[in-house]
């Protein structure tokens, strides 16, 4: 697709926020996905990727790195380090140091996309009752504010399964589909994260956590009456729903 509108339409807004951005990210592959269906010059179905490009228009150094996994997966610390990228310099290298060698500024964590049937004080499903999305995430937040001073925490709000959404069963959707799945996403979907990151605050009231609502921000951007006319393949690959290179462009910005 052609980026010119988005571009000039949001880069005025990408300023510098700080000298160095040191990105460390508890995530899955909402925010990574790699290998996409549909072959990309470079890492372009990754957050990441985007971000350094647009880090280096600010003038900002950027590194990154990450794990692949899931809240349970991710409070099982110390992480380690398995995302690489063709044009990211790495943040880490989890074989060699430790994390408090990192000097990681910036974490980005994520949930779960198919966990919202029930509150995030729940405990998983076959695991621990004390095992929720945010205790876990409490574990990971303290815990790397042990390792590092003053690290700024993201919560990324991603979309949510398609799959419940597709009247005739199979991707892609219908217009009406569409329709049901983004008033979902800024709806029910929306409200699991803000009692989620509500919950947090509470917890750790002295933690510097923010959620990035890149969900409901891409819903109310695709139904805009000139993104809604573009086939649905060419923002989402399959029903998970994984994005094409468009969709981690869009979140991206929003990041």
């Amino acid at each position: 697709m052609r980026y010119s509108l988005f571009i000039l339409l949001f880069f005025p807004l990408l300023l510098p926020a700080q000298d160095t951005i040191r990105h460390f990210i508890f995530g899955h592959s909402l925010i990574d996905h790699r290998p996409p269906l549909i072959a990309t010059p470079s890492d372009e179905t990754t957050i990441p990727h985007w971000l350094f490009l647009f880090s280096q228009a600010a003038g900002t150094p950027y590194t990154a790195g990450g794990q692949y996994g899931f809240l349970p997966q991710h409070a099982n610390l110390p992480p380690i380090s398995q995302w690489g990228y063709e044009i990211v310099p790495g943040v880490w290298e989890s074989n060699t140091e430790p994390f408090s060698a990192a000097d990681i500024d910036q974490i980005l964590i994520t949930a779960g996309n198919f966990m919202q049937w029930q509150g995030p004080a729940e405990p998983y499903p076959n695991e621990p009752p004390s095992l929720t999305p945010i205790n876990a995430t409490i574990d990971i937040a303290d815990w790397v504010n042990q390792q590092e001073d003053s690290v700024q925490i993201y919560i990324y709000e991603n979309w949510p399964d398609m799959a419940p959404y597709l009247s005739g069963g199979s991707f892609p959707p219908t217009a009406q589909d569409l329709s049901t799945y983004y008033a979902y996403t800024r709806g029910e979907f929306h409200d699991w994260w803000l009692e989620y990151h509500d919950s947090l605050l509470v917890a750790r009231p002295n933690a510097q956590i923010r959620m990035i609502p890149v969900g409901p921000i891409l819903a109310n951007l695709l139904e805009n009456p000139i993104l809604s006319q573009v086939p649905a393949t060419e923002w989402y690959e399959d029903d998970a729903p994984h994005g094409r290179a468009s969709l981690y462009f869009l979140a991206s910005m929003i990041t």
